[in-house]
């Protein structure tokens, strides 16, 4: 028999016997122990209301997470923070005892796509896990947060750039930075001080937050329309029970005299607390779970 022909037959050898190995290990993938394993290990960094349904293993090498959902109780009920229906996580270091070790992950996201990595470290003998992701395309519209607070609807889309670096304590003890970009949408069904306030379109959104030690520094969270303007500034102070998170944040109004006129009372109230910029201030304090507006 030709040489070649030999060659031929060992590489169908190894290719068949490949394929058995990755078909006996779809067979008998312990998704239960990966599960219970990948929540323990979320669990310690405070992430203990996270939810898994099911892993699947994936090729090229990697693991499908599907309805993974993490919850906070709020006030006794429990309340969706983020929801994936399916979140694909792929190696990007083949060698096990690099360091760093390497993920890649995506999925979809409230009408949109996140799509980013996950690099732990060794230093010393404490590791560090980084994650950097890309959100693409997301409708805030269909957070059921948005509903809960309040009866506004929004319309329109969002891309945001994210970072965190974390050890091995809870995320709150972290180090991140967010920034926020949405394109052209609306507001509708705005309620303040018991009147309710015509659609709101806008030209502009954009966020930028900061991820500090048991904080969350808010540099600037902007809304404008076309003859208004939302922006707030200010921290959040971070308890491991998100609901009983602080707040201390300034919210900075800016009216046209036109839209101040169709306000009635809320108008009259922004004119008399205009300065010199032509904003109104106005503290929010209290707690996420129980927010406080002060005049």
């Amino acid at each position: 028999m030709p040489i070649r022909y030999r060659w031929l037959m060992v590489g169908g050898y190894i290719c068949f016997g490949l394929v058995l190995f990755a078909l006996f290990a779809f067979i008998k993938f312990p998704g239960q122990q990966v599960r219970a394993t990948v929540l323990t290990i979320l669990s310690h960094h405070g992430l203990e209301h996270l939810r898994i349904g099911t892993i699947q293993p994936l090729l090229p090498p990697g693991l499908a997470f599907q309805e993974v959902s993490l919850t906070q109780e709020v006030n006794g009920q429990s309340v969706e923070l983020v929801r994936f229906p399916e979140l694909r996580v792929y190696l990007r270091t083949l060698l096990p005892f690099s360091n760093p070790r390497r993920l890649r992950f995506e999925g979809e996201l409230y009408g949109g796509s996140v799509l980013g990595t996950v690099e732990w470290q060794q230093a010393g003998t404490t590791p560090t896990v980084g994650i950097r992701a890309d959100l693409q395309g997301l409708r805030p519209g269909m957070h059921p947060l948005v509903t809960r607070l309040s009866q506004t609807a929004v319309e329109g889309k969002l891309m945001a750039a994210m970072t965190l670096q974390i050890s091995s304590a809870p995320w709150q003890e972290g180090e991140g930075h967010l920034v926020l970009q949405g394109d052209v949408g609306s507001l509708s069904g705005l309620e303040v001080m018991g009147i309710k306030l015509p659609s709101l379109p806008y030209e502009q959104l954009a966020g930028e937050f900061a991820l500090q030690t048991r904080s969350v520094i808010v540099r600037s969270f902007l809304i404008r329309g076309h003859d208004w303007q939302f922006d707030v500034q200010g921290k959040l102070g971070l308890t491991e029970r998100l609901a009983q998170s602080t707040l201390d944040l300034t919210l900075y109004v800016r009216t046209s005299e036109a839209m101040e006129q169709q306000l009635g009372v809320v108008g009259t109230t922004l004119k008399q607390r205009r300065d010199r910029r032509g904003f109104a201030a106005f503290r929010i304090g209290g707690t996420l779970g129980h927010p406080t507006f002060t005049l």
